[in-house]
């Protein structure tokens, strides 16, 4: 685990509640974090109750090569407002990595991404792909202009299967329609090692099926966001 100070290198409105907020630091080089992985990162003048900095956990959306470190920041409060707004030059306090939510040995793997929750799949999926693994995401976002990494996913199509579900209603969509677990029993098959990302709510929902469609639970891999 390290702890250094990064930089706000650069910043796309990737939709119109997500921004992704690229850092730079020196000590990327030697900061060796595995797709899935977390960051904590606070600000000094952005204090708490406490009067001490507000600290958040953020999955890392980039892969371990990337010169950069890729953040995938929805609108919110605090420090998610901070980030979204912060010019580019801004000072982070950066800590990590943490957390065992990466890839086991498996042959197949299913992801079932809710919002952001898509973000440590991003790199997730290109190790995969990279060691020539089946892959299927199902991944579910409220509108058609909430898809995070549409254009990055849509080119990345052909080489593994991306189902996209949204959750209100629009005529115009003509991909699945509902929450990840009301469509997970037919794009499930026995042998995937599954893993879940999204809020609270969905990914337990999301397990309770899994278990229900007869996934192992060792073989279920689950990050919360609350």
């Amino acid at each position: 685990m390290l702890k250094f100070i990064a930089t706000v290198h650069e910043k796309i409105q990737e939709t119109p509640r997500v921004v992704r907020v690229l850092l730079v630091a020196p000590e990327f080089k030697s900061l060796a974090f595995r797709p899935g992985q977390w960051i904590g990162i606070s600000a000094d003048h952005l204090l708490g109750e406490n009067k001490r900095p507000l600290r958040r956990a953020f999955s890392v959306a980039s892969s371990p090569k990337a010169e950069y470190l890729e953040l995938c920041v929805a609108r919110g409060k605090s420090l998610s407002a901070f980030l979204q707004d912060a010019p580019i030059g801004t000072k982070l306090n950066i800590d990590g990595p943490y957390g065992t939510f990466w890839l086991k040995p498996a042959e197949k793997y299913l992801f079932v991404a809710g919002g952001t929750g898509v973000a440590p799949f991003r790199p997730m999926i290109k190790e995969a792909l990279n060691n020539e693994k089946e892959v299927v995401l199902i991944y579910s976002f409220k509108t058609p202009e909430d898809f995070i990494y549409r254009e990055e996913f849509e080119v990345l199509k052909g080489k593994f299967t991306l189902i996209t579900t949204i959750t209100r209603f629009d005529t115009h969509w003509k991909g699945e329609k509902g929450r990840a677990q009301t469509i997970l029993h037919k794009y499930w098959k026995p042998g995937f090692a599954a893993y879940i990302c999204g809020p609270v709510a969905m990914v337990e929902e999301v397990h309770k099926r899994l278990i229900n469609l007869g996934q192992s639970a060792k073989e279920i891999f689950i990050e919360k966001w609350e």
